[in-house]
């Protein structure tokens, strides 16, 4: 079992009737809908939540994990998010800023597959332009606007991100100098494909596979990202979900690179049974002792997942998943007032 996918997508259901949920438009939702036009990256869509003050508000950017679906997906229980914030309670002391993937829709009918995870065409656009460039360059572009338009108060300028948010929010800090805080939920430190080879040599070490299973899997690994290495740009070519191209631009820096030459407060939460990052974040937290920087806190939950589920074992056999990212989220947001 693969314990990430337990909980495979985020956000409550909105409405418990599909029925009412077939002319939903952004506004509906709590956000202004808004469109950037570039010729270098094609058309940005971005969604802000009202101001709910006369003066400019500061802004939380939520940058949200991996894949094409819509931010919000109409499934046959409702309406579900992959936004993990309570945005609506954030939205009076922040404008919150959610950005579609290119191609991708701000809401859409998305069909639930054998596994429980949302199954959605993957548009063309996002095939074609989805890269850690692209999700920095629109990133950056959106806040320099709203600096530009007086839309919001850039003394506080919080970017959030989540699982593959997480990994592009340090390098949306780099490249923008008016980003002081970061918070980071189920992010990586080192490259990505180090993950894969970490968790074969952790299930021979348990006794999950043998030390030459382990090898097999990890020498067919490496045959993988030489080939994707070889092909950096390619759309055609894919593994795991994704394009060579996304998994290149993702793996050319380490966030660790990045996160260390950064001086403002730094935010990192992760489960302890998220396979998919804990141990190279957990190697930021000793880099950072290493270079005597005190700018991160790091919290680790033990016995969370990817999606910060509590999970449940008796005698080794799974039982139960019990949602806390309510309650990470919750720790965040109050370190956030103190720093």
């Amino acid at each position: 079992m693969n314990l990430k996918h337990l909980l495979p997508f985020l956000g409550l259901v909105l409405f418990s009737d599909i029925s009412c949920a077939q002319n939903i438009d952004p506004l509906r939702l709590g956000f202004e809908a808004y469109q950037l036009k570039t010729e270098e990256w094609g058309e940005i869509n971005y969604y802000l939540t009202p101001s709910s003050d006369d003066e400019p508000m500061p802004l939380m950017v939520y940058l949200d994990g991996s894949g094409a679906d819509p931010l919000f997906q109409q499934v046959e229980q409702g309406i579900s998010s992959s936004i993990a914030l309570n945005y609506q309670q954030l939205s009076q002391s922040y404008r919150v800023l959610v950005i579609s993937k290119p191609g991708v829709s701000f809401i859409d009918k998305v069909p639930l597959e054998a596994s429980g995870s949302p199954g959605h065409r993957e548009p063309a656009a996002y095939t074609e332009r989805l890269s850690l460039a692209w999700r920095v360059e629109s990133t950056h572009l959106i806040i320099q606007k709203l600096i530009k338009e007086k839309e919001i108060d850039p003394k506080q300028l919080v970017v959030f991100g989540f699982s593959e948010g997480a990994q592009v929010a340090p390098f949306v800090a780099e490249k923008n100098e008016h980003v002081s805080h970061i918070l980071l939920f189920g992010g990586n430190g080192l490259n990505q494909f180090f993950d894969p080879i970490i968790t074969a040599r952790q299930k021979a070490l348990t006794g999950q596979i043998s030390e030459e299973e382990a090898q097999q899997t990890i020498d067919s690994l490496y045959l993988v990202y030489q080939d994707i290495y070889a092909e950096p740009t390619s759309t055609d070519k894919r593994w795991w979900g994704h394009t060579y191209k996304r998994w290149s631009s993702f793996t050319q820096r380490d966030p660790l690179n990045v996160l260390v030459e950064l001086d403002l407060p730094v935010y990192m939460a992760n489960g302890s049974l998220d396979e998919n990052s804990v141990l190279s974040a957990d190697y930021i937290k000793l880099e950072f002792i290493r270079q005597g920087k005190q700018n991160l806190t790091y919290k680790t939950y033990p016995n969370y997942d990817h999606q910060f589920n509590e999970l449940i074992f008796e005698n080794g056999t799974f039982k139960d998943a019990i949602p806390q990212l309510d309650n990470v989220l919750n720790a965040a947001l109050e370190w956030l007032k103190d720093n």
